[in-house]
């Protein structure tokens, strides 16, 4: 009696359990469903790239793409569309549908063009969906090894001395501004070369064409290791494990000066919550296998995810801070 007494006790417990897997299976096969019909079967993903080939944003975004792909069962198909510091990418990101057929790639300087850009052909924070962070990385202060400085002082002296013999290549808000800052703060002038990705200021400075750049560490790695360039400060208030010779400005004695390069996946506004939480749950997966921590390890960033909530509000933060920046640095917008 004492047996069949437990048998059911056991059995009147499996059963809510029971009925709870059910439900948790029945909900999760629903925002399956949703999310299959929004995106379609066997779907191509288009993955804007907001740079030319070569940068630190192409790069990542190649990792995220070939990735994707094995996680969501659809192809993720890269596509560069660099210009204007990524307002040209940002246009055709507005105009797409919002079924998850087309995704954006970004880095800070998309939050950081509405201080740099007096009129903008999109509103920053409401014509865009965030979805997920991917990656950071400090930037780093690179010269052409023809110009022969070792380090930021050997330039501020060779700037002062003939401020016309020194061009920087500004491809990106981030660089312009980082760059602007640092002149401000040691009474430096600069003379700016624009440039459409950052492969391609980098390129240049590599050959000799243009003296300078501000950075991320992954789009100098190659000319780095060619020997065409020099590292001469991680903008940062301390080093970096992934440049631990490399001196940040605060050991330089310019500190409070940080610049951080970050990306991340925006997609077209007005996208449905539930599509919104399963692209960045298969995002999230994808970043985290170990090929893709190897890839980022290789371009020297780390990966740096978190919800879609957590991003919105890091864009925010980051307006915010660009404008004081700028305010502070003297930087009008154009």
């Amino acid at each position: 009696m004492t047996d069949r007494s437990e048998h059911m006790k056991y059995k009147s417990t499996c059963a809510p359990l029971n009925l709870i897997n059910t439900l948790l299976m029945g909900i999760a096969l629903t925002i399956a469903s949703v999310v299959n019909a929004q995106m379609g079967p066997n779907k191509t993903t288009r993955l804007i790239i907001s740079s030319a080939p070569g940068g630190g944003t192409d790069s990542i975004g190649r990792v995220l793409a070939d990735s994707l792909s094995l996680v969501s069962g659809q192809q993720v198909v890269p596509e560069n569309r660099a210009g204007a510091s990524g307002i040209i990418a940002s246009e055709m990101l507005v105009r797409a549908p919002a079924d998850g057929s087309v995704l954006m790639i970004i880095q800070n300087s998309h939050a950081m063009n509405v201080a740099v850009y007096k009129k903008l052909p999109f509103d920053t924070l409401k014509d865009f969906t965030p979805i997920i962070t991917l990656a950071k990385a400090p930037l780093v202060l690179v010269a052409s090894s023809s110009l022969d400085v070792k380090g930021i002082r050997d330039l501020i002296e060779l700037g002062k001395k003939d401020p016309l013999s020194l061009n920087f290549a500004s491809s990106e808000a981030s660089a312009r501004l980082a760059i602007q800052m640092i002149s401000t703060s040691i009474k430096m002038p600069v003379t700016v070369a624009s440039y459409k990705g950052t492969g391609p200021a980098v390129m240049d400075v590599a050959a000799g064409h243009v003296n300078y750049t501000i950075t991320t560490i992954a789009s100098t790695l190659a000319q780095k290791n060619a020997g065409r360039l020099n590292y001469l400060a991680l903008m940062a208030n301390e080093r970096s494990n992934l440049l631990p010779d490399v001196p940040s400005l605060a050991d330089m004695g310019f500190p409070d000066q940080e610049a951080t390069g970050w990306w991340g996946i925006l997609a077209p506004p007005n996208m449905s919550k539930t599509l919104v939480s399963e692209l960045n749950r298969q995002i999230r997966q994808s970043m985290e296998k170990p090929e893709s921590i190897k890839r980022l390890k290789f371009l020297a960033v780390e990966p740096w995810m978190g919800s879609p909530e957590d991003f919105d509000r890091h864009i925010r933060q980051e307006i915010q801070k660009t404008i004081t920046l700028a305010k502070h640095a003297g930087l009008e917008a154009e």
